[in-house]
């Protein structure tokens, strides 16, 4: 057998090996004179938990290899394991690898369709100009911070709970928490009016939600029927 070549004829080779759907894969990049050409988005410092490729820029080596995809997770980078990088760790790995840099990398197989399903922010392009002698007067936000869990008790009435759920152990993003997606502008969350997009559910009446799968605790939410105590981080 080829030492290039798995069981069954898939090709393993870094340098050429595709990325499968659904599999950790390890790829070779040479970056030359032009870079890696990549940008990344989130972080375990944010909602996403999981550092994804967020553009491959056209000038750059990842873009002439054509393998890495946005949306991609990069779980390691030379062997350095990214799983739990925040941002700031992720970018600072990425800034200093040498020519050749092998990515292990996860590409959800249903990612195509479970984007809209699955994606925590929406990301817009905005050009600012800046005028001479002024600042641009904005500031960074998003960054997760630190906050106590709050317990908001909601009674179930004909409109239901009125709020949806994303991520979960074994989402398309990784292993995540469970974070609220939407508020509804009817049902239980829209009258009690503390539950935003975004928070992270810990519990449902004492319940923890620590490693269930997004059907799991969709389960939990559907079964308990009138008084609903949910324990959240804003």
């Amino acid at each position: 057998m080829s030492p290039t070549m798995e069981e069954g004829g898939e090709n393993s080779d870094p340098l050429t090996c595709p990325i499968i759907p659904g599999r950790e894969t390890t790829i070779e990049i040479n970056k030359g004179k032009a870079g890696l050409g990549v940008s990344i988005v989130g972080g375990s410092d944010s909602l996403l938990d999981a550092v994804l490729v967020h553009t491959v820029y056209e000038q750059g080596a990842a873009a002439k290899d054509g393998r890495l995809w946005p949306g991609d997770r990069i779980l390691s980078v030379n062997n350095h394991s990214l799983r739990h990088a925040t941002h700031d760790e992720a970018i600072e790995v990425l800034r200093n690898t040498p020519g050749r840099v092998h990515l292990t990398v996860h590409r959800d197989e249903n990612r195509w369709g479970s984007r809209s399903e699955s994606d925590v922010y929406d990301i817009y392009d905005v050009q600012l100009v800046k005028k001479s002698g002024r600042g641009l007067g904005l500031s960074i936000v998003g960054r997760k911070q630190e906050k106590k869990a709050v317990d908001i008790e909601l009674h179930r009435g004909s409109d239901g709970l009125g709020f949806s759920i994303v991520g979960g152990h074994g989402s398309p993003h990784g292993d995540l928490p469970i974070y609220v997606k939407s508020v509804f502008s009817i049902g239980a969350a829209a009258v009690d009016g503390r539950l935003r997009r975004g928070d992270r559910i810990v519990s449902v009446n004492g319940e923890k939600l620590d490693g269930y799968t997004h059907e799991e605790a969709a389960e939990a939410l559907k079964r308990r029927v009138s008084r609903i105590v949910l324990r959240v981080v804003p």
